[in-house]
């Protein structure tokens, strides 16, 4: 029988594999780190197959120097969703061949968020952002993000920073002239 077991907490009824009430999370059966562990890449392996993707094959252990895992699950309705995970936090460089060289942090004294026009044309958009006293391309810095751009334009002692929604893996083409910046957005 599919709900054979009952929680001691909350008298909910469970799965007998299940080792933990999935309406107050109490503890169904006595279980080490481990075997949570395995519970769970065994789920992440049932709900692939309920969805009908393949959920890529990983072994679920505690990380070692890692401080924290990003799990990002996106879908639009015609393809079957994709995950991504990321594990961040510190991270050691045992190859110097492996770091790339840091640009130095601007500290601006004013921060501004530039006058911005969005139009839309068709399975593109054309994002026109107007940042004067801006010299030239070298000053603009841009950061291509999963769903967004992160542009930050420096003028002196004044910055532009403007953070652009976009949909997931756009290209992106941009333009400078006369203290303004062009983006194009296509889908």
């Amino acid at each position: 029988m599919f709900w054979d077991k009952k929680c001691k907490r909350c008298d909910s009824k469970a799965d007998r594999q299940w080792a933990f009430c999935p309406h107050c999370s109490a503890p169904l059966k006595e279980v080490k780190t481990q075997d949570v562990l395995q519970e769970m890449d065994k789920e992440f392996r049932n709900m692939g197959k309920m969805m009908e993707i393949k959920v890529p094959k990983f072994m679920l252990k505690p990380p070692l120097k890692a401080k924290g895992v990003s799990i990002t699950i996106t879908s639009d309705n015609v393809s079957p969703p994709k995950i991504n995970v990321q594990t961040y936090g510190e991270q050691k460089h045992h190859h110097h061949e492996h770091m790339r060289e840091e640009k130095p942090v601007r500290v601006p004294e004013t921060t501004e968020e530039p006058e911005t026009k969005i139009q839309k044309i068709r399975n593109k958009q054309i994002i026109t952002l107007n940042l004067p006293d801006v010299k030239s391309l070298e000053d603009i810095e841009f950061k291509q993000l999963s769903q967004s751009i992160e542009i930050k334009a420096f003028a002196g002692d004044k910055a532009y920073f403007k953070l652009i929604p976009i949909p997931s893996n756009a290209m992106v083409n941009n333009e400078f002239k006369d203290g303004v910046l062009k983006i194009e957005v296509v889908k």
